[in-house]
C-alpha cells in the first residue's frame, strides 16, 4: 500500500514472530462467530470520546488533527514541547488513543507528541471495504508517520499497537529513532494465559456485548481493581457499539496474516525496550523473552503487580522507565 520509503531490505521474517498466529488462528476461525457484513457496513460510531478531548484539551494542550492518509481519514492528538523530539503513541485492540492520557502529562515538557487513533479505531475512519490485516495497518502508519511527524520518532507501542510498532521498526528504520513495545500482542511466550488459550477455543472476551464484558474485559487488562470497575462502565458504551466492528478487525488481523517474505521485526535495528506488566491476563508476560529472542539487542523491563496496560495503571513509572531508555 502507498509509496513510502523503507529501511534495508531483509530476506524474511523469523519464525517466531508468527508461531503465535500459527498456533491460534486456524482454531479461531474455525470456531469462533464470524463477523456479520451488513451490521459492519451499517454501523455508525456513537463515541463520547469527541467530549473526553474537549475536557482534556484544557489541560494538556493537546490539539486535535486529521488528515487522509492513503485510503483513511485519520486523526490524533498533537503537542507538547514544539523543540522537542517526536514520540509517536500507538494503542492496542479494542482501544483508542485516549488510553495514553494519563500518562501524556509526564511526557508534554520534553517531547512532541503524536497520540495516533489506529486506522479503523477510535475517530480514525473505519471502512468495511478495505483490509486491515498487519502488513495493511503497518503501510499506513508508516505513511502517516512520514507525512506528519517531523524526524526520527521514539515509537511506542501498546498491545497490538505494540505489535504494528515492531513490524513498522523492522520495515521503515528511516522513521523509528528508538521502539518500546509495552506488552505487546503477538509474541508466543513459554506460558500462555487463559484469555489466549480462550481463543484457540472460539472464545474472545475483546469483544464486549454488554457491561459485564466490560468489566470481564477491564478486570483481564488491569491488575488494579479499582481502576478496572472505575474504567469499565466508562469504555462500555464505545465498546457495545463497536462489537460488529472489533469481531471484523480481529478477524482480519488472522485472514490477513503478515506475509513471511517480507522484512519483520526481526530487522529492527533502533534501540528497543520491551515493557511488561507481569499480571497481564491477556497476553503472557513470558512472551517478552519471546520479541527479545527475535530482537537480540532489546532490553527487558517487566513490572510486578502491573497488567496489561502499564500507561494507565503506572503512568509515573512508565513516563520515568520511558525517559530514562530514550536518554540512555
Amino acid at each position: 500500500m502507498g509509496n513510502v520509503s523503507t529501511g534495508t531490505e531483509f530476506a524474511g521474517m523469523h519464525h517466531l514472530e508468527l508461531a503465535f498466529l500459527d498456533d491460534v488462528a486456524p482454531k479461531y476461525l474455525s470456531l469462533a462467530r464470524p463477523p456479520h457484513g451488513l451490521k459492519i457496513r451499517q454501523w455508525k460510531n456513537r463515541s463520547a470520546v469527541p467530549l473526553i478531548n474537549k475536557l482534556h484539551a484544557g489541560l494538556s494542550g493537546l490539539k486535535r488533527q486529521q488528515a487522509t492518509v492513503l485510503d483513511h481519514k485519520l486523526v490524533w492528538l498533537e503537542g507538547g514541547n514544539p523543540e522537542g523530539s517526536p514520540v509517536v503513541l500507538l494503542h492496542g485492540f479494542a482501544s483508542n488513543k485516549e488510553n495514553w492520557l494519563s500518562l501524556v502529562p509526564f511526557l508534554l515538557k520534553q517531547h512532541r507528541l503524536f497520540v495516533l487513533d489506529l486506522p479503523g479505531w477510535g475517530e480514525s475512519q473505519f471502512n468495511a471495504n478495505v483490509p486491515y490485516g498487519l502488513d495493511d495497518q503497518v503501510a499506513r502508519v508508516a505513511a502517516w508517520i512520514e507525512n506528519h511527524v517531523p524526524g526520527k520518532a521514539h515509537v511506542v507501542g501498546n498491545s497490538v499497537g505494540g505489535l504494528v510498532s515492531a513490524l513498522l521498526a523492522g520495515r521503515h528504520a528511516n522513521l523509528v529513532r528508538t521502539l518500546c513495545l509495552m506488552n505487546p500482542a503477538g509474541g508466543k511466550g513459554t506460558d500462555h494465559t487463559r484469555f489466549e488459550a480462550g481463543l484457540k477455543e472460539g472464545r474472545n472476551p475483546m469483544i464486549v456485548e454488554s457491561l459485564a464484558g466490560a468489566h470481564t474485559l477491564m478486570s483481564l487488562a488491569i491488575h488494579n481493581r479499582a481502576i478496572a470497575l472505575a474504567l469499565a462502565p466508562v469504555m462500555a458504551q464505545d465498546l457495545i457499539n463497536r462489537r460488529h466492528v472489533n469481531r471484523h478487525l480481529f478477524h482480519q488481523m488472522f485472514v490477513n496474516a503478515p506475509n513471511p517474505n517480507g522484512p519483520g521485526m526481526s530487522a529492527t535495528q533502533a534501540p528497543t525496550l520491551i515493557m511488561w506488566g507481569k499480571e497481564d491476563r491477556l497476553v503472557h508476560y513470558t512472551g517478552a523473552y519471546t520479541y527479545q529472542a527475535i530482537i537480540p539487542h532489546a532490553d527487558v523491563l517487566l513490572f510486578d503487580g502491573v497488567g496489561h496496560l502499564p500507561m494507565v495503571e503506572i503512568p509515573i513509572r512508565t513516563a520515568k522507565a520511558l525517559q530514562e531508555f530514550w536518554m540512555a
